[in-house]
């Protein structure tokens, strides 16, 4: 429970109310991973120790857990505006449609609840300099503070200016006082604030040890996020006509430090990264940052501390997936909703050449289930056919779903264990292979070994050393992050980020041009239709392999979301992102 007080201001009659600049000050923990004790409120005067400090610390990172972030709200436009999953949903097809707009609510939240973020950093580094320690383990402790805060305060804005380009820079506390008309600043500017933040934050974290938490911010999440972030400002140097060399080493290097730091390990077996109950474990090894939720008994669906994945990813027909109280047309508990589906292209896509033997594919993706225990028949969707003679029930279902997130003891549809992993050790190898491959000019034998780290997980055979060009690495490359980390909030940035390119060595600025310009206009447009008396899939006319209302003819102004109209409504000195 996050309890929120919005300031009000009226400057010569006219109201001045900045939703970005929301001041956490009341706060309860609902972090599994974090020990200490949480005192029910916090006010601005009674800041004054370390112990103060770490309160509205654990709070700033419940707000990544709430309803509006990644429990939920932020999901759908990171998910669904890319181009592998897809919605019938009411609430989620308008960013699966892109027909959303200024004035959607889930954009205005996450725009607000990342401010809401810095406005807590801002006002943690304000009181840090004046708290007194009282011995050298609360030295210790006040520095590790001012890591982490700046840490999140750089995670903060690293996802504003992806998601919405040109923003507000704020580094001090919001109060009657704030010049609340801001103007955007420049993406260089963004950037030079997020690098500045990490660089100390990396100097006063610690890799992870026994007396951290599970999930805790630390050196290897601080270095993970820098790594990304040189890659991501380099990619976007290198479209707008500046030059990302420098850039594209400082991503090699952070991310090898993280690789070499002897903290982390890829989980041998893919499919034990998702076994629920092994998460803790997990966080021990392979992942690096995550976002922490946990079965809460003291407060039911949105409002508690679990998350909806297991429920949002798994299918309507299947019980026992999640925490969901109500039963489904079998009479079984437990059954998802089916809101994220998988394109139809996207599964033949890793499930075939270059991925046919991939053990990925089994883990990730879910086709057939049992229809009821003891019962011998199964639902099937596409691609697998309905076997009649053996009471095959088909599901009203053209989509494969995925089926990573599952919590069988979850206590209801929004309340259960699975966390979203932000950072994990494989993102690091491939951003290594990335970043040497863009700096050398070609896929240097260190970055192909990095590449097969990952891919040879998965049983795939290495790819060989001399075989392929920098456009044709850099694709494998977006082709492995495609699958590797699938429903895990990457796919869209890495397709508005990374360039792209065709069979002929054609460039196109970003691979999301080239999927909507390209490749997915040469798929037949529809689903899949089932031929009964031939027994077979219709992938070509009248059936296709992608959701018509998805799958969308190229435009720009996706590449950025439009900053929230309201924003722009309390602010004139707003203005707007190109196209909308």
């Amino acid at each position: 429970m996050f309890v929120y007080l919005k300031m009000f201001v009226k400057m010569n009659n006219i109201k001045a109310i900045l939703l970005s600049a929301v001041l956490l000050l009341i706060i309860v923990s609902c972090n599994k991973n974090l020990t200490q004790s949480i005192n029910d409120t916090q006010s601005v005067t009674s800041v004054s120790t370390t112990a103060d400090v770490l309160n509205v610390l654990q709070g700033t990172y419940g707000i990544l857990q709430n309803q509006n972030m990644y429990k939920e709200g932020l999901l759908k436009l990171i998910l669904l505006c890319g181009d592998d999953f897809t919605s019938s949903s009411n609430q989620f097809q308008i960013y699966s449609q892109r027909v959303y707009n200024s004035s959607s609510p889930d954009i205005q939240n996450a725009y607000a609840g990342y401010y809401s973020i810095v406005n807590n950093c801002n006002f943690i580094l304000s009181y840090l300099p004046n708290i007194k320690t009282a011995s050298g383990t609360d030295s210790t402790l006040k520095v590790k503070e001012e890591g982490e805060t700046r840490f999140f305060r750089a995670f903060s804005y690293f996802d504003l200016v992806r998601l919405f380009g040109q923003i507000p820079i704020r580094t001090q506390p919001t109060n009657i006082n704030t010049n609340f008309y801001t103007t955007r600043q420049s993406v260089d500017s963004v950037y030079a604030l997020i690098f500045s933040d990490l660089k100390i934050a990396s100097t006063e974290l610690n890799y992870k040890s026994s007396s951290d938490g599970v999930g805790l911010t630390n050196k290897g999440a601080v270095q993970a996020l820098q790594a990304l972030a040189f890659l991501t400002y380099a990619n976007y140097l290198d479209r707008t006509g500046g030059n990302g060399h420098a850039l594209y080493k400082s991503a090699d290097s952070c991310s090898n430090l993280v690789i070499k730091s002897g903290g982390y390990s890829l989980v041998p077996n893919y499919a034990d990264l998702w076994n629920v109950e092994n998460e803790s474990n997990n966080y021990g090894s392979e992942i690096i940052f995550g976002i922490r939720f946990t079965r809460d008994r003291s407060v039911s669906s949105t409002a508690s501390q679990g998350s909806g994945y297991a429920s949002r990813f798994m299918p309507s027909t299947m019980g026992g997936v999640c925490g969901n109280t109500t039963k489904n047309i079998n009479g079984d508990l437990g059954s998802g909703s089916g809101t994220y589906r998988i394109e139809p292209w996207f599964y033949n896509y890793y499930t075939s050449g270059d991925y046919s033997i991939d053990n990925r594919a089994n883990t990730t993706f879910l086709t057939s289930w049992i229809r009821k225990p003891g019962s011998g028949s199964i639902y099937v969707t596409y691609p697998n056919l309905p076997s009649y003679s053996k009471d095959t029930v088909l599901s009203n279902q053209q989509f494969p779903f995925i089926q990573k997130y599952q919590d069988p003891k979850g206590l209801d549809a929004a309340d259960n264990e699975n966390d979203m992993f932000i950072f994990r050790l494989s993102e690091m190898y491939l951003i290594q292979a990335e970043a040497e491959n863009e700096y050398a000019g070609f896929p240097t034998s260190t970055a192909i070994a990095d590449f097969n780290k990952v891919r040879t997980r998965a049983g795939n055979p290495i790819l060989a050393t001399n075989k392929l060009t920098q456009n044709a690495f850099r694709r494998k490359i977006f082709d492995e992050r495609g699958i590797e980390f699938v429903g895990e909030c990457k796919r869209w940035f890495d397709m508005v980020r990374m360039k792209g390119s065709d069979s002929t060595g054609l460039l196109y600025p970003t691979m999301f041009q080239y999927q909507f310009a390209n490749y997915l206009s040469s798929v037949s447009s529809g689903l899949p239709l089932l031929d009964k008396v031939n027994q077979v899939w219709v992938t070509t006319t009248p059936g296709g392999l992608t959701d018509p209302y998805s799958i969308i003819a190229y435009n720009s102004k996706f590449l950025l979301f439009p900053i929230p109209q309201s924003e722009r409504d309390e602010n004139p000195s707003l203005t707007q992102n190109t196209g909308w």
